[in-house]
């Protein structure tokens, strides 16, 4: 007999060969981790059974006629047929292979066939509801015993004893599958009435055992498959907190009272004693205080302790909600790094958000773009920077793509930076998750925020600086809330001598109040130039715009509420349309910053032409009410009084507030409602941003880069092949989206739709789109 038994995985690979190499990936995963979600010796027997099978049913006559067919139409014919499909087969020899395997009668032990199961079945697609997943009709039945029947007894001979020699302890005979095949259904309705338990128990540990089997098998077989068993080997680094000890004596700030502020509580979080047992901490301090290279430094201490008790290199994941954040936060990393002698490979330090560069490094070499892909997709780096969107969405989701790197939040030191942005409905959802993930999956989890929301309580969290030593000492500006009367932007032009000579920043909730408040200064400053920012921007000249600020010479900005939090822009004055209070707290940072004398903010309420108050267009009744009710009884906040009323302020939101939504998406969670054909609130339902109004993405022809970027995007279309397509639009896609805008899908100036994107082309740009204020939009409020 041949070595190999002579079946396809894929056209250039054997069958065992994909099978054995995504084994031998998947259990190199398994001897990194140290979890607590399951015992060492069945996780390893787990992995490995699902992994050596998961594409067994690839083994059939029809799918290897599918493979080899050059044919096109007859290809797509063979492909559409059931019997092709593969996964329902593996996952019935998976089912019973785990259950022969493991005996365990805990409530996992009891399950973990059945997860095999779905994990198996489901591979190359989503998850689903459960319980249209416990029967197999008599249709599947007899297409699983077609499929049997048509493997070439030989090749299922040599198949069979390549794989047992990769470790599986049964032999994989036709009799025997066929048995497997007569009896799944009497066995999965054993499983249907343990399924009916979960709601009630509430263990939140079968759902994260799920994801994270399923992520682990999904994650290596497309690594085994496109990058290759040779290129998952960690790099050779260990990080330690003298690393930004270093950093920060190479530049000498001056010996100002801020400066002091922020050495004191940079030296006080990593000198704090770490006790491995706490896994839930802190660091809240005033805006301006330096949390970037404080909590770098003290999660690279972190993982130094943890590498030496342990002997595990975590993954350090800095997740922040949004996109300027992270190309800010990065860049401050990367200059860290090389600082100590270490090239920010993408194998070191990555970001990955939606419109990320799809380019990976290694030592010295490049990944082409598919692998590249992968590697980015599955968090292939020391230090992983994202959005909330990312990492949310890997801790709720029901999709294969965004579920496959969920393994990585286990052994994890896992950074949420401004936290206060998550919704309050989520709260307790959130809470629940990421204590399971830290105790389960064995994690850390390290909030940074100047305004600590009240998802976990505070005995629940380790403090890694005494917040109200810091808060205390603030005296940079004064909250100064004119609130009696809601006023016209007109009127709000008049309240202040912008010859004053200080510098005024407006921060506004809308869009199209934005603009109009923009129109009206130009009238009452015009010699003195304006910036204006808003989504409606494009992100090119956001950056231009923000770097301008930056460098101090700007008088006068309008803006939306996108410059609150994270962006180091700094004025004497800012004036805020009411919001909630953490967001009033985020504009306030934007104010004397560093702290050169005192900084005033003012809150006021804007009202339209119609009488209506934009605040209400965008955000809670609820959290505005009680914000204006704390506000309204102080002339004067002063700096030092924030940390009180904003911990005030956040009680009562809890106490006002529904936490339904997350208790409903908990139940969800617990009975494993991946998605649902019922309405029924389900896993898939879970939105962390929610738009107000649906949006569509318009191309701005802004100058010639931007013209050479969209012909290189409709060049696309000559190109057949759509994966070649896709790798050559991602080489280009990070400078091609500097020039996309969101747009009111309602606008009555709708471009002209071509290839997905609204056109706006040069010559038409003054019909679309203002220099100044951006993309006209008739007939819409904007919103951001």
């Amino acid at each position: 007999m041949s070595s190999f038994s002579e079946l396809y995985s894929h056209p250039d690979k054997f069958l065992e060969d994909h099978l054995i190499n995504t084994s031998k990936i998947i259990r190199n995963y398994v001897y990194e981790k140290n979890v607590e979600i399951i015992d060492k010796d069945t996780f390893l027997k787990t992995v490995t059974i699902i992994s050596l099978c998961h594409d067994f049913g690839k083994a059939t006559n029809y799918f290897q006629k599918y493979l080899f067919t050059e044919n096109e139409i007859e290809r797509n014919k063979l492909k559409t047929m059931e019997e092709t499909h593969h996964s329902l087969l593996s996952a019935v020899v998976a089912f019973y292979l785990i259950k022969n395997e493991i005996n365990t009668q805990d409530r996992k032990g009891i399950l973990l066939p059945f997860i095999a199961f779905l994990i198996v079945k489901n591979h190359h697609g989503d998850l689903k509801d459960i319980f249209n997943e416990v029967i197999l009709d008599e249709k599947e039945l007899k297409i699983l015993k077609r499929q049997l029947n048509s493997i070439d007894d030989e090749k299922l001979q040599i198949l069979n004893k390549n794989l047992k020699n990769a470790g599986l302890n049964k032999d994989l005979t036709k009799s025997l599958i066929n048995e497997y095949i007569d009896n799944i259904n009497s066995e999965l309705r054993k499983v249907k009435r343990e399924l009916r338990k979960l709601k009630e128990e509430q263990d939140i540990s079968i759902y994260l055992l799920l994801n994270f089997l399923f992520s682990l098998l999904i994650d290596t077989d497309k690594t085994e498959v496109v990058v290759g068993i040779d290129n998952i080997k960690r790099p050779e680094i260990k990080f330690e907190d003298q690393f930004v000890k270093a950093y920060k004596a190479s530049f000498c700030g001056e010996e100002n009272k801020i400066n002091l502020l922020r050495e004191e509580a940079y030296k006080e979080a990593v000198e704090r004693e770490i006790n491995i047992g706490q896994r839930i901490m802190s660091i809240n301090l005033p805006t301006g205080l330096g949390k970037t290279l404080t909590t770098i430094a003290f999660s690279m201490k972190l993982w130094d302790i943890l590498y030496k008790h342990t002997g595990v290199k975590y993954r350090i994941i800095y997740s922040l909600p949004f996109l300027s954040i992270i190309d800010q936060n990065s860049s401050v990393i990367e200059e860290l790094l090389k600082y100590n002698g270490i090239y920010p490979s993408t194998e070191i330090i990555l970001k990955h958000h939606h419109l990320s560069d799809v380019k990976y490094t290694k030592s010295n070499s490049e990944f082409e773009d598919e692998q590249a892909k992968i590697l980015i997709e599955g968090w292939n780096s020391e230090i992983i920077i994202t959005t909330f969107v990312q990492f949310f969405h890997t801790l709720v989701s029901e999709k294969n793509r965004t579920l496959r790197k969920f393994h990585r939040l286990s052994n994890s030191i896992i950074i949420l930076d401004e936290v206060q942005s998550i919704p309050f409905k989520y709260w307790l959802l959130i809470k629940e998750l990421l204590k399971a993930v830290a105790e389960e999956l064995n994690s850390y989890i390290i909030f940074v925020t100047a305004t600590q929301p009240l998802i976990f309580k505070e005995e629940e969290i380790y403090p890694l600086v005494d917040k109200n030593k810091y808060f205390a000492q603030m005296e940079r500006v004064e909250i100064i809330p004119k609130l009696d009367c809601d006023i016209t932007l007109e009127k709000l032009s008049e309240m202040f001598d912008l010859s004053d000579g200080r510098s005024y920043l407006f921060i506004l909730n809308t869009i199209k109040s934005a603009q109009q408040f923009y129109s009206i200064l130009k009238t009452k400053v015009p010699n003195d130039e304006i910036i204006y920012i808003s989504t409606h921007i494009t992100p090119l000249e956001r950056m231009e715009r923000i770097e301008k600020i930056k460098k101090g010479k700007i008088k006068f900005a309008v803006t939306t509420q996108l410059v609150e939090a994270g962006v180091d822009i700094d004025f004497d004055v800012v004036v805020r349309d009411i919001a909630p209070l953490d967001s009033i707290n985020q504009s306030a940072g934007r104010c004397n910053r560093n702290w050169n004398g005192k900084g005033k903010v003012y809150i006021v309420s804007l009202i339209d032409e119609k009488g209506q108050r934009y605040s209400r267009y965008i955000y809670d009744r609820i959290l505005l009410d009680i914000t204006r009710e704390i506000l309204s009884k102080y002339d004067i906040v002063r700096e030092q009084e924030l940390l009180k009323i904003i911990e005030k302020y956040y009680h009562e939101v809890s106490e006002r507030m529904s936490s339904s939504e997350a208790k409903k998406l908990l139940d969800a969670i617990y009975a494993l409602k991946y998605d649902s054909d019922d309405g029924d609130m389900c896993i898939s339902k879970f939105k962390l941003i929610e738009d107000d109004y649906y949006k569509v993405d318009a191309f701005i022809e802004l100058n010639e880069e931007a013209k050479e970027l969209w012909q290189k995007y409709v060049g696309l279309k000559d190109i057949k092949n759509l994966f070649e397509r896709r790798n050559i639009f991602n080489r280009f896609k990070a400078d091609f989206y500097k020039y996309v805008i969101s747009i009111p899908a309602t606008a009555e100036n709708m471009p002209p739709d071509i290839w997905g994107f609204k056109y706006v082309n040069y010559d038409s740009l003054n019909e679309y789109y203002d220099k100044e204020t951006g993309f006209i939009a008739k007939g819409v409020i904007g919103i951001w």
